[in-house]
């Protein structure tokens, strides 16, 4: 089970988020090889800073939070389009995108009061609550 937080220093509306968050699911899951509907997704507008972002440049910070198992190329590959897509969606430059990912095994992650097994790349059909 996912969790992705978008932390912008850019102002973010109900309809952005409404926008946003299913999309971040929806790339996860096409990314990563698994379901969508345990993807949890957080935007905020908080007040990030970078040293290299200049006086009143848009940042943004994501984190990860993820099951153990996916490849490193994945990973990557999920960071570039989060990247491409904070800089169409909310205008922010991709050298000030930063994104951190924290692996977990299976049992760190516990939806509906019930541990997750760790992710195994044979996982062939994705179900409710797999990641």
């Amino acid at each position: 089970m996912p969790h992705i937080r978008f932390d912008l220093s850019v102002p973010v509306d109900a309809a952005d988020r409404d926008a946003f968050a299913p999309w971040v699911a929806e790339t996860y899951g096409e990314v990563m090889d698994t379901g969508t509907d345990h993807v949890g997704v957080v935007v905020a507008q908080t007040d990030p800073r970078i040293g290299r972002a200049g006086d009143g440049e848009p940042v943004a910070f994501v984190n990860a939070d993820v099951r153990a198992g996916r490849t490193v190329d994945q990973r990557h590959e999920l960071a570039r389009r989060f990247t491409a897509a904070l800089g169409e969606r909310f205008g922010i430059p991709e050298q000030t995108v930063y994104v951190v990912f924290t692996e977990h095994p299976g049992a760190d992650f516990v939806l509906g009061g019930e541990p997750l097994d760790s992710w195994d790349a044979d996982e062939s059909e994705p179900t409710a609550g797999s990641d």
